[in-house]
């Protein structure tokens, strides 16, 4: 936790103290966004703080390009993850067909849920923060779910993330300038 809190406030603070120009960070901190938030959707096992990057940066840049570019880097990470996961379709279903009977009936509901509502699933497990979230492109695409709506979903879902969590970077942000 203290770690955390240490990554959201030592930006807002390292600004304050050292008057880094904005310019600068704005040439640094949207594409950092965009490569960061690929990267990370992208390897599932290289976890990258994308997320407080848009809580730190929401005071010093743009919020409206940060939400975008968040949201779009990471969509475009599960976009590679949904066509890696629709190449091994065929070890997915011979997989999904011997377990299938095992899974307890909720699992399979919401399997065959998400499978009618991808758009919408795909923004619900998008906007929420969970680590279900890293594996989605590979299970849309293995499940050759309609890929449009499975990144649509993902996209709106992000942006609203990222909304929200901009907000809050910036409403802590400018009352932490305001303390210091």
């Amino acid at each position: 936790m203290a770690l955390l809190t240490l990554a959201c406030v030592a930006p807002v603070v390292v600004q304050h103290y050292l008057s880094i120009s904005p310019e600068v960070i704005g040439a640094i901190g949207i594409p950092a966004i965009i490569v960061l938030g690929f990267l990370g959707s992208v390897t599932v096992m290289l976890p990258v703080p994308v997320l407080s990057m848009v809580f730190a940066g929401a005071t010093i840049l743009n919020p409206v390009l940060l939400v975008i570019a968040a949201a779009a880097s990471i969509t475009a990470g599960m976009a590679v993850c949904y066509f890696m996961g629709k190449r091994g379709h065929s070890r997915a279903v011979r997989a999904a067909e011997t377990s299938q009977e095992r899974f307890p009936k909720p699992i399979t509901n919401l399997y065959s849920w998400s499978t009618e509502n991808v758009g919408t699933a795909s923004f619900i497990i998008a906007a929420t923060p969970n680590p279900v979230f890293d594996y989605a492109g590979f299970i849309a695409g293995a499940g050759k779910m309609n890929a449009h709506r499975f990144l649509a979903g993902t996209f709106v879902g992000k942006m609203a993330q990222a909304s929200v969590i901009a907000f809050l970077g910036h409403t802590l942000g400018e009352r932490l300038n305001s303390f210091l």
